[in-house]
């Protein structure tokens, strides 16, 4: 009877690919936000305003003009 007493490291190996894999797309959702935040921000202010025209003016969101 031979059987392999060394133990398997495979759940620590899975957890740190899920982990440099979840770095990975923080950082790519980061550039994405650097790259086109400022669009992203008229956008949303733009569509709250539509949406919503009393409570934004009421809440006094930076950015909204009428």
């Amino acid at each position: 009877m031979s059987m392999s007493r060394t133990p398997s490291n495979r759940g620590g190996q899975s957890f740190l690919e899920y982990a440099l894999m979840i770095v990975l797309v923080a950082i790519v959702v980061l550039a994405i936000l650097l790259i086109v935040g400022d669009d992203l921000r008229v956008f949303v202010n733009d569509l709250f305003s539509r949406w919503f025209p009393l409570q934004s003016e009421a809440l006094g969101w930076p950015g909204y003009h009428m």
